[in-house]
């Protein structure tokens, strides 16, 4: 009598047995009588959404991947030349009537921009790069689309396969799509209620607001203005300024010094202090006293008001090297007078007092001009 463990081995060489037999007896029915033994399939879900003229890729936006594979085993056939074979694509349109081939008009480029196509397998698999759907399609009703894909020139009869339906969108949608969470390098009119070459985004460019990052530097600086700028209801408003405060907000930090106190403050976009400066050190807030907070409000209050001595650098790290820069400046103005054996004019402050302000209001220094 078998044990247990034997009796599952039998089992599954059983099982094993039986599936090669089916593959084989499918095979053979494939030469006699011409029937489909292979079928292509796509491995990964089709994007819900295709804009003309841009790439074909699935959802996640990554290449979509065809494969070759057995119809009885569903394994990915490596046998060639079948595993080498070329593959084709074309459009169907969907409807409420069914399911029809784009057809190719006479006289006219191919509806599908080929990448590379015909697409050649490699082991039985492939992905697809470069296919592209031209804004004529657009004209096609309902704009409600399926890839399908075919092997060319093959020995016997391969099934076709398709994608799941998708929506076609003309390019210029994206242009007009708006972002949740925007970039600060986003134009203005990806927030909402803010329309493409609308009314509102005239007036903004018109004051210079032309992307998110200058919105928020504008809402920083006198939100009063520029919600009369906006002028739309109180709701939209709203809703404008907190999309924009919903942006990725980026590692860059703009750095204030005031040239009399020498003391700075860092913060962000969103007006969030970051760290204080003193001298040439640089402390973060969360290292920071009750007292050095309410002196960094303070600051950054005069931020605003002195917004053209205001930096941007890249991040907190490029703070602490600009303190020393300014040193630097100061130390080496200091010591080419003292060499020089001239008498220095002035205290040591107003000799300060000019370095920094030379540094601070340098033109290059900032790229906004507001």
């Amino acid at each position: 009598m078998l044990i247990p463990m034997e009796d599952q081995y039998m089992k599954i060489v059983e099982e094993e047995f039986e599936l090669a037999k089916r593959r084989i007896d499918a095979r053979m029915m494939g030469c006699s009588k011409d029937a489909s033994t292979m079928k292509l399939e796509f491995r990964n879900r089709i994007a819900r959404m295709i804009l003309t003229g841009e790439e074909i890729k699935g959802e996640g936006d990554v290449p979509i991947e065809v494969a070759l594979v057995d119809d009885v085993t569903r394994d990915v056939v490596v046998d060639e030349p079948d595993a080498s074979a070329n593959i084709d694509f074309y459009l169907l349109n969907v409807s409420e009537a069914g399911e029809s081939i784009v057809p190719q008009e006479e006289g006219k480029k191919p509806i599908l921009a080929a990448g590379n196509v015909p697409l050649q397998l490699h082991r039985g698999v492939a992905k697809i790069n470069n296919l592209k759907i031209r804004n004529c399609a657009t004209k096609i009703k309902p704009p409600v689309f399926k890839l399908g894909a075919r092997v060319v020139g093959a020995s016997v009869r391969v099934k076709e396969a398709t994608t799941e339906a998708f929506a076609l969108k003309d390019f210029r949608q994206k242009y007009f799509k708006k972002h949740r969470n925007p970039s600060l390098s986003d134009q203005v009119s990806r927030l909402v209620f803010i329309r493409r070459g609308g009314k509102i985004n005239e007036r903004l460019q018109d004051n210079n607001i032309y992307t998110v990052e200058d919105f928020l530097i504008r809402l920083l600086l006198d939100p009063q203005s520029l919600e009369s700028i906006v002028k739309t209801q109180a709701k939209k408003w709203k809703a404008i300024v907190n999309n924009a405060q919903a942006c990725l907000v980026s590692e860059r930090v703009y750095c204030y010094i005031d040239p009399k106190q020498k003391t700075g403050v860092a913060f962000n976009i969103l007006g969030r202090v970051q760290g204080l400066c003193s001298g040439s050190h640089y402390s973060q807030t969360s290292t920071l006293s009750e007292k050095q907070k309410v002196d960094a409000k303070k600051l950054l209050a005069s931020a605003y008001q002195n917004w053209n001595e205001v930096k941007a650098l890249d991040d907190q790290n490029y703070v602490q090297q600009h303190l020393h820069e300014l040193t630097e400046m100061v130390g080496g103005s200091s010591s080419a007078m003292n060499s020089c054996g001239e008498d220095v004019v002035g205290s040591m402050d107003d000799e300060i007092d000019v370095v920094y302000d030379a540094a601070m209001q340098s033109p290059h220094d900032w790229p906004w001009s507001l």
